[in-house]
């Protein structure tokens, strides 16, 4: 979709259908809609309200709580004191405090009163009463009740704001035995404040039906015989019963419901008082849209602006991506741009960048390599008639060495290719290792396992020996302990891994760290760095170069367990070689022209 139908599908989206559909609907459907509207809202409004309730429930209920884990009351109950002195010593000092707070602390509560079941127990103030006062109708109600369950009575069912009345009892501290039975009388301010709540004010009632929709209250006749019908056949929170609004709701721990009544004609004559109010609230409304469709097209030409002036940034040393700050890009034409000049830059960057740079630090390997082409044959020549003198001495090592060393040397120099087998890398490996063998003795141990073919898998040269000189460097040269150096290949279907592991001190966290993100950057590597790092950053970006996909170069080490180097090689198919041949030929192609 084009940015100018946007614009205007936009605009008739966001302000002119809003706008006229809430217009139509104000003049056309205010009664109806606003009712049902208003109805909701009143359930709302009572079923916040209940919630309000069964927290002062709750906070009330917390009394028993507070009485059950005081020792002092548990003991006074359970008969524990033997002389009455100590009773009212518990009592005064312990006891009654805690009661004055609870009564402090719910303003509701009229009176605490705990029914003691022990003969034996002490029944001082009113706060203490014998088993026998309490009412047997109420006794045999609240008879069932377990450990950890209370239940609320209404004084006067016959009420709609009747006084409520808590029971639950009270155990002993090993909670095998009742001890008492708490009363908490709560005053008819707590269901007041409830229907005020509620919205109960001016014509608008409350009253209490069973759960069967039975009246329980006197009120409840002034009820109309169908919306009774209803209240009893109908499950609904709330309905319209011609110009009666009806919400209800369940009060649990009553096991009753509450049901507030309202007549429609007074919700309506409310309505046309607030007229004023609500056209003003369609002029904000008017306003607010307005100004998030202007938000709307000012997102469209920042992207814009953000775009050209990333463009304007763009070089040769420069070839980042332009990011969004979400992570995601719109399926416009602007979004669609982004895409293209992102990946643009990605292409650009590919082929300046990494094949460049690679081919630039291979023709820099080469060229250190011919830097030390000083005359190869006669040093060849030199190293031979070392080892021929030394084997005419019967001096064994010294010709090993001039033998080890003449290989590697020759092998240093004498080839013009770059590209090798990993057969031969290895067995250059084993020479390089030999004669450093021969310098620390057995201070050093080596050894070789490769589970692969390694004559057919071709690999840059010198692709091994700067990792081996590390492990050696910084693994055996710098502790005085023995120390083993392992060279493993192995191969699976995806994947071939070359790790060169030593046991030696292994690298600190910090030092990982800075290695790894200097592996991870493409930049060049800056003449202040320390040099260690720079090895194995050339090591890992000629293993990019020639094998190319997700090949790479990891360093895992632990500090003080010894460090592993591994060469991850990821087999790729023939046509992505076949690729990549094609686009470095058309690089060259394109510098050459």
């Amino acid at each position: 979709m084009s940015i100018m139908r946007k614009i205007v599908l936009g605009y008739v989206i966001m302000i002119f259908i809003p706008v006229l559909a809430f217009g139509y609907h104000y003049y056309t459907q205010i009664y109806g809609n606003l009712t049902q509207q208003f109805v909701e809202s009143r359930q709302k409004i009572l079923e916040q309200a209940y919630a309000n309730l069964k927290t002062d429930f709750a906070r009330i209920q917390s009394v028993h709580r507070v009485l059950q884990y005081n020792p002092y009351l548990t003991d006074y109950l359970d008969g524990v004191y033997e002389s009455d002195a100590d009773s009212i010593y518990a009592l005064t000092r312990y006891i009654l405090p805690l009661n004055t707070q609870s009564m402090f602390a719910n303003p509701e509560i009229e009176s605490i009163v705990i029914y003691k079941m022990k003969d034996r127990v002490l029944p001082i103030t009113n706060l203490f009463r014998d088993r026998s006062m309490l009412d047997p109708q109420t006794e045999q109600t609240v008879s069932s009740l377990k450990a950890g369950q209370g239940k609320w009575l209404r004084a006067d069912p016959a009420a709609s704001d009747p006084d409520l009345i808590y029971y639950q009892y009270i155990y002993n501290t090993q909670i095998t035995e009742r001890i008492g039975l708490l009363e908490i009388r709560v005053r008819k301010s707590l269901i007041h404040n409830f229907y005020a709540a509620a919205g109960v004010e001016g014509s608008w009632r409350a009253l209490l039906l069973s759960g069967q929709g039975d009246p329980l209250t006197n009120e409840a006749p002034a009820l109309d015989k169908k919306t009774l019908r209803l209240l009893q056949a109908d499950d609904r929170k709330f309905f319209i019963n011609r110009q009666t609004i009806v919400n209800q709701l369940k009060l649990e721990p009553l096991d009753v419901r509450v049901i507030v009544t309202g007549q429609v004609g007074d919700v309506f004559r409310s309505v046309k008082k607030k007229e004023i109010v609500l056209v003003t609230m369609i002029v904000l409304l008017l306003i607010a849209l307005s100004i998030a469709y202007y938000l709307l097209a000012s997102t469209i030409t920042k992207r814009i602006l953000r775009l050209a002036r990333h463009m304007r940034t763009l070089n040769d040393n420069n070839l980042r991506q332009l990011t969004i700050k979400n992570g995601k890009f719109e399926k416009d034409e602007i979004g669609f741009l982004i895409v293209t000049y992102n990946a643009m830059v990605r292409r650009m960057d590919e082929l300046i960048n990494n094949v460049h740079r690679a081919e630039m630090r291979n023709k820099e390997a080469a060229y250190q390599v011919l830097q030390a082409q000083i005359k190869p044959h006669f040093l060849y020549n030199t190293l031979e008639t070392i080892r021929m003198v030394a084997e005419a001495n019967d001096d064994k090592e010294v010709a090993d060495i001039s033998f080890w060393f003449g290989k590697l040397m020759r092998y240093s120099l004498s080839s013009a290719r770059e590209e090798t087998v990993l057969a031969k890398e290895i067995e250059m490996v084993s020479f390089y290792m030999n004669i450093h063998k021969m310098r620390l003795q057995s201070r050093l141990t080596f050894e070789i396992q490769v589970a692969l073919d390694a004559e057919r898998l071709a690999c840059p040269r010198f692709l091994l020996q700067p990792l081996i000189e590390n492990a050696i460097v910084h693994g055996a040269s710098a502790v005085l302990r023995p120390v083993h150096i392992s060279l493993q290949a192995t191969e699976t279907e995806s994947e071939i891994t070359i790790d060169v592991t030593d046991n030696g001190n292994g690298i600190t966290p910090e030092k990982l760290l800075a290695l790894r993100e200097r592996l991870s950057r493409h930049d060049e590597p800056r003449k202040a760095e320390e040099r260690i790092g720079v090895g194995l950053k050339n090591v890992n970006e000629r293993v990019k170069s020639f094998f190319g996909g997700e090949s790479r170069l990891e360093i895992l080490s632990e500090s003080g367990k010894g460090a592993c180097l591994r060469i991850i090689i990821v087999k790729r198919k023939v046509a992505d070689v076949e690729d990549l041949d094609r686009r470095r030929r058309t690089f060259d192609s394109e510098r050459v022209s």
